[in-house]
């Protein structure tokens, strides 16, 4: 039965890739196989953070839907909105899917960093109390913050790949919204995967599909393939470097808002790295002051012997201690120090999440590289060492293209896919993906 299941999932991806229809000149987006870390790294591969609360818009959106894109996006969809209500009024796409007044039903607010993140670390601290300190009376080992983080890192350390604690292993991970960019927008309430297959079809077999993607396409958007109602943002649409001066496509509308091609990350966006440090702080300070305000006290045990030494006269004295409330901001020590101990949690915890296989010397030396570049060079270029050393992912299983490092190519990708169709009938034996982004990445 699983076997079954499996290999018809696997084939339905498949026909629904193979029947997606495609243009000479004209990008489409394809979140599962191509570009599923779009607007979520720069061209550095670094995870990259949009600046919302400067840049964002608010959108004209569905009843009960509240929405928000990135300036430019904005300007973008207001004026495929205004040009698109031409064909409506004209009545060439009456007889459409694509017949009707173009409103934004999700987007930035799905993806939401700080939200989902906040939501994210929520939940492996409930794991970590309900679960984790309630064996081996392990929460009776907390007295003070230090204490915590302790048994919090032996905790995440365990996990922290699949369930990455630091901002930027949430970005680069399958937990993260592909919304988070402001550059994506969805325009009609459809359901997404296998089972709803039914409305990709709908879409594909309309005879308006061409118009849809080239009417998008001059203003900058792509369609994406696996949700043809979902609009993406190319940033290198319309872009020449040879006639900077003839804008066209999403050319126009970064220009409307003051960026360009070359520098719209830069000023939109920052590297998520920069500020790692600080918020590891402010979160794992967060979550002891939530763990102090529901536990401000802990159980110590003592053995206590009489005065004869007799070992059958040895009682057990258990009491209730006060634990440390949450500290300042710097808890151990002058600002240096401080740093240091964050540089060395820091670098542990992005280690791990990228997987990458490490001694205890080999630790060290690399503590020792970063906490020299620190002393010397200041904290960003301690943690630019960090993130140069772990924003990369071993070659992976997952199957997917791309010019990044998270990608493979054209001919790689069809030799994994014709391998993961004979192996689809024997899933103890698969090794490669075969539902797209849903997997967990670099598993």
């Amino acid at each position: 039965m699983a076997n079954g299941i499996l290999h018809a999932i696997f084939k339905a991806k498949n026909s629904l890739n193979d029947i997606s229809p495609t243009y000479h000149g004209i990008t489409s987006f394809d979140l599962e196989r191509k570009h599923y870390f779009y607007g979520r790294i720069d061209r550095d591969s670094d995870a990259m953070i949009l600046d919302a609360p400067n840049f964002l818009r608010g959108i004209e959106s569905a009843k009960g839907t509240d929405n928000l894109v990135v300036d430019f996006v904005h300007e973008a969809f207001k004026s495929l909105k205004a040009n698109y209500q031409k064909a409506t009024r004209s009545g060439f796409l009456k007889s459409s899917v694509f017949y009707k007044n173009l409103k934004v039903y999700k987007s930035y607010p799905y993806g939401d960093l700080d939200l989902k993140y906040t939501n994210h670390i929520s939940l492996m601290y409930k794991n970590f109390v309900d679960k984790y300190l309630s064996i081996n009376r392990r929460a009776d080992k907390i007295k003070n913050f230090k204490d915590f983080i302790k048994e919090f890192l032996r905790y995440s350390l365990r996990i922290c790949h699949y369930y990455p604690v630091t901002k930027t292993g949430f970005i680069t991970s399958v937990h993260c919204s592909p919304f988070v960019s402001g550059m994506m927008l969805e325009v009609a309430p459809e359901h997404h995967g296998i089972l709803n297959s039914a409305n990709l079809s709908k879409y594909f077999d309309d005879d308006y599909f061409d118009f849809w993607v080239k009417h998008a396409a001059k203003f900058g958007f792509m369609v994406d393939k696996n949700a043809p109602w979902r609009l993406v943002f190319n940033i290198g649409s319309g872009y020449s470097s040879g006639s900077p001066e003839k804008l066209a496509g999403a050319q126009i509308f970064l220009d409307k808002v003051g960026v360009s091609y070359e520098n719209v990350i830069q000023y939109r966006y920052y590297k998520a790295y920069k500020v790692e440090l600080s918020n590891l702080r402010k979160e794992l300070l967060s979550l002891y002051k939530t763990f102090y305000q529901q536990y401000n006290t802990y159980e110590k045990e003592e053995f206590q012997i009489d005065a004869t030494g007799r070992c059958h006269r040895v009682k057990i004295k258990h009491t209730r201690q006060d634990r440390e409330p949450p500290p300042l901001y710097g808890i151990f020590g002058p600002v240096e120090q401080v740093d240091e101990y964050w540089l060395r949690v820091l670098l542990k915890l992005r280690l791990t999440e990228t997987k990458q296989y490490h001694t205890p010397r080999d630790f060290d030396s690399k503590v020792a590289i970063m906490i020299e570049k620190y002393r010397l060079f200041g904290r960003q270029e301690a943690l630019k060492y960090i993130n140069d050393l772990t924003k990369w992912f071993p070659v992976t299983n997952f199957n997917m293209k791309g010019k990044y490092w998270h990608g493979v190519s054209d001919f790689e990708h069809e030799t994994r896919r014709k391998v993961a169709l004979e192996k689809a009938e024997n899933p103890q034996s698969a090794q490669y993906s075969l539902t797209g982004c849903k997997n967990t990445i670099g598993k």
